[in-house]
């Protein structure tokens, strides 16, 4: 019969261990070294890619949403969403504290005004409209 789990003698290795014996260059030879299975010639060919990209991006030629929408646009759009979150958040603790025949009313009311802050630049989806692949037929 096999031994219980428990009885199992249970091997006692550390990564901490292992790492000091590597490290130490004792008898087994040299550290193993991570091998890279790229070409060099691919590698060059990434690098080039990438600097072209962020050449591309310093330039200003790249456009997430169209150049209709600057950097600038989609910062105030992440302020307004940021603005709106801390507006939920607030009014969220506020119905945490009423009693319990309280809190639909006062969470509807909260939805109410929330929806009221809500606005999104017309601009973001006029951009994404314009699109041809996402164009309707």
């Amino acid at each position: 019969a096999l031994p219980s789990p428990r009885q199992r003698p249970r091997p006692r290795r550390s990564v901490r261990k292992e790492r000091a014996r590597a490290g130490a260059g004792g008898s087994r030879g040299a550290p193993l070294q991570h091998s890279f299975l790229t070409d060099v010639s691919d590698v060059c060919e990434m690098e080039g890619g990438l600097l072209g990209l962020l050449s591309d991006f310093h330039s200003g030629k790249l456009q997430a949403f169209g150049k209709e929408c600057s950097f600038e646009q989609l910062e105030h759009v992440r302020e307004m969403q940021e603005k709106l979150a801390r507006l939920h958040f607030g009014l969220d603790v506020c119905v945490e504290e009423l009693p319990q025949e309280q809190k639909k009313a006062a969470a509807d009311r909260n939805l109410d005004q929330l929806l009221a802050h809500v606005s999104v630049t017309p601009k973001l989806h006029l951009a994404e409209s314009s699109d041809p692949e996402d164009a309707a037929p």
